[in-house]
């Protein structure tokens, strides 16, 4: 099946359940009661059969050339507790002009523990980004990184009836710190005419990447607290996604070259959940002059391939529990 055929089997079908009214499924991040959507900056809890294809995002960087990110993630369950992900991007950047994909980036996730009834999940995983496989011009780093990470996610489901205004509230977060394996390099240079001999060191800093996402879930709203009318507000999920990145380690003296400063994005935004898709659109804010200029955006479709081919593609490919405990 063709790309653009697999595009419009997805769309078709989505259309098709938006106009009978259909409830949205919800059977991909599901903690009892709880959906978690498919966040746009930082990574949801659990392990999905999914596509993400387009995300689109634009934004100033600090030195006032503009970014154009176009890229692409796949998600493959192993087992249900288990899942794969892949992950790449093609930067066109303006002011000085560069085009070239960005490294490959490549994650393995598994999901330690779920408790319905307080709508908690909790995951472990570990991605790489694999130097010199994107381009330099672009910023793609000449060295590998890796990052092992925690995620998290909590509705507010399990609130008294009292509070039925907030649980449709969800958090989640992601935390994890990223290494380079080569922390510092050496580059050795001599002048044979003068004898002279100049020595390079290039430290990679050690980040803590840490970002979180406060949700208000229409859908959880529709289906648990009070009915909405409308349907198009039954779908929607509006949210908040912060995403920062502070040196922790192996930054260098002030004036080595390396930034002592965090560094990230504040995306207010709302995500529309179809039966076999969901639609996202966010503002990117940057936290401060280091994280970039003015406004950017972020937009994205993701295709829930458990219900687009849930007998082929969109099942794990083993059997087992949904968590280790």
């Amino acid at each position: 099946m063709t790309l653009n055929a697999f595009l419009a089997r997805a769309c078709a079908i989505g259309a098709a359940a938006f106009a009978a009214g259909v409830t949205p499924a919800l059977s991909h991040v599901v903690v009892g009661d709880r959906f978690f959507p498919a966040t746009l900056l930082i990574d949801d809890p659990g392990v999905n059969d999914e596509l993400s294809l387009p995300t689109f995002a634009y934004l100033t960087n600090p030195d006032g050339s503009q970014t154009n990110v176009f890229s692409f993630e796949y998600d493959k369950r192993i087992t249900p507790a288990l899942g794969i992900s892949i992950e790449d991007g093609f930067i066109h950047q303006n002011n000085p002009r560069a085009n070239g994909w960005d490294n490959l980036s490549t994650s393995l996730k598994y999901v330690l523990f779920i408790n319905p009834e307080h709508e908690f999940m909790l995951s472990a995983g570990v991605e790489f980004e694999w130097g010199h496989t994107g381009a330099a011009g672009v910023g793609a780093e000449a060295f590998t990184s890796w990052s092992p990470q925690i995620f998290f996610g909590k509705g507010f489901g399990d609130l008294p009836a009292s509070l039925n205004a907030l649980r449709p509230f969800a958090l989640t977060g992601q935390l994890g710190v990223e290494l380079s394996t080569h922390p510092i390099s050496t580059i050795i240079t001599r002048n044979f005419e003068t004898g002279d001999v100049d020595i390079d060191v290039d430290q990679d800093p050690t980040f803590f990447n840490w970002g979180f996402s406060l949700q208000y879930s229409l859908p959880y709203m529709n289906s648990n607290i009070s009915a909405i009318d409308n349907d198009l507000l039954k779908r929607l999920i509006p949210l908040v996604e912060v995403s920062l990145s502070t040196p922790v380690a192996n930054i260098g003296p002030p004036g080595s070259g390396n930034s002592h400063v965090t560094t990230g994005l504040v995306n207010p935004g709302v995500i529309y959940v179809g039966q076999t898709f969901q639609l996202g659109l966010e503002a990117q804010l940057p936290i401060n002059s280091a994280s970039g200029k003015h406004v950017g955006v972020i937009a994205q479709l993701h295709l829930y391939l458990d219900n687009i081919f849930p007998d082929s593609i969109g099942r794990p490919l083993f059997d087992g529990p949904a968590s280790a405990f």
